[in-house]
């Protein structure tokens, strides 16, 4: 009979620190995610006259909410028959991403979110080889317009989705909506393009990121 006590307190025992195992294996590592914008590499191929980088990360702060931040760089040349147009700057976002897969599989560690974002830059713009043909006051060549700084800020609404890859690694995308709040205004020559959210004539504009991201594991999730 004690024989048997003893067996049955081992299988117990064995059966409770598999199922402990086994727990802890499913329990999913909170961590900062860092990633990088690959869309940034693709654009110059696209559109030749804009270049820039962006990078990003998130954190959990409470269950499936997220804060997050997100910086980049983006510079501009245009050159024409009129003139040779130049601007560059670096812009950021910070927001919130909440994270809905959850509630469609409770077991997933992808990401299906909702976010919403605040946008602003600081950048300058310049011109030279300035050509203006007029028959009446005569042809006028090699003009310049100095430096001038800028700034501008905006929201951003956005759906996206993020996958694991391997380990801590993941694949991302997300669509923007961008609402322009406001633009300094030059007198003298309209922006092209506002770092960060795109061609400031329009009041809303759309944007799309495609990232890779690496979770650095700081504990696991209880």
């Amino acid at each position: 009979m004690a024989m048997k006590r003893i067996l049955r307190y081992i299988i117990n025992l064995t059966l409770l620190f598999t199922s402990i195992g086994v727990k802890a294996q499913k329990q999913e590592w909170q961590g900062i995610s860092v990633g990088a914008d690959l869309s940034r590499f693709v654009v110059p191929f696209i559109d030749s006259t804009r270049y820039g980088w962006e990078f990003s990360g998130d954190y959990e702060i409470l269950k499936d909410l997220f804060i997050a931040a997100e910086i980049g760089s983006e510079s501009t040349h245009l050159t024409n028959s009129n003139y040779d147009y130049s601007s560059s700057g670096g812009y950021t976002r910070l927001g919130a991403d909440y994270n809905f897969m959850k509630h469609l599989d409770e077991k997933s560690t992808d990401k299906l979110f909702v976010g919403l974002r605040y946008g602003f830059t600081t950048f300058y713009h310049e011109a030279d080889n300035i050509s203006i043909t007029d028959d009446n006051w005569g042809n006028y060549t090699g003009g310049k317009i100095e430096k001038n700084w800028l700034a501008a800020n905006w929201l951003e609404i956005g759906l996206g989705m993020r996958a694991k890859l391997i380990n801590n690694f993941y694949l991302g995308w997300s669509a923007r909506v961008r609402v322009k709040i406001g633009v300094t205004k030059d007198t003298v020559m309209a922006p092209y393009s506002i770092p960060g959210y795109g061609q400031p004539w329009n009041n809303t504009w759309m944007g799309i990121n495609y990232s890779l991201y690496y979770k650095i594991p700081i504990y696991k999730k209880k």
